[in-house]
């Protein structure tokens, strides 16, 4: 009896091991395939920035009526599209709130630029309050960008925190059971833990 009892466990312990490699193998397909998937759609959105940034830049070349500040702004906005879409493109790829904000200072940066040529090609008696306004724009946009990372990353690992604790409390519940219950209730436990 004893023996039959010990295999069961032993039986009950390899299947659950075996669920949870299936499933940690078909996850990691799935990220695999997602994965694939950013990076095919990251490809295609360069070559589409590329592609637009080509077709603005001859735009602004061969406009006949475009000479000096003109044409330095036409410029200058066909080199912020092209900062904000490639910006965009790698936050989409890389997928982290980190590369979200970056994206939005590049767009900030790109806008700045686009200002300061509208400054230039503007009359010269506004021009420097109007690149006081393009700079503090700038700064603000920044400071926006960057407070939202800071509240983020707070709330991620407040909710960290709570999944371990819940983890924790979870794991002495189990603790109190024996056997193939206590195995499913750790299998069960770590499985919330991971979502």
């Amino acid at each position: 009896m004893a023996k039959a009892t010990s295999s069961g466990k032993g039986n009950s312990r390899r299947r659950s091991i075996a669920v949870l490699a299936c499933t940690s193998l078909l996850a990691s397909a799935a990220a695999g395939a997602a994965d694939n998937e950013r990076l095919r759609q990251y490809r295609e959105s360069m070559e589409g920035a590329r592609a637009t940034h080509v077709a603005d830049a001859r735009h602004c070349r061969q406009d006949s009526g475009s000479r000096g500040a003109t044409r330095a702004l036409c410029s200058a906005q066909a080199k912020a599209e092209y900062k904000k879409a490639t910006a965009e493109a790698v936050a989409h790829w890389r997928n982290t709130a980190q590369a979200r904000t970056d994206a939005r200072i590049a767009a900030a940066d790109a806008d700045h630029d686009v200002a300061v040529a509208r400054c230039k090609a503007g009359p010269a008696d506004a021009k420097a309050g109007c690149m006081r306004q393009a700079r503090a724009e700038r700064l603000a946009a920044t400071a926006d960008a960057r407070s939202d990372l800071r509240v983020t990353e707070a709330r991620n690992r407040d909710k960290e925190e709570r999944k371990k604790a819940y983890y924790r409390a979870a794991r002495e519940r189990c603790d109190a059971l024996a056997g193939a219950a206590k195995e499913a209730c750790m299998t069960l436990a770590r499985a919330q833990r991971s979502e």
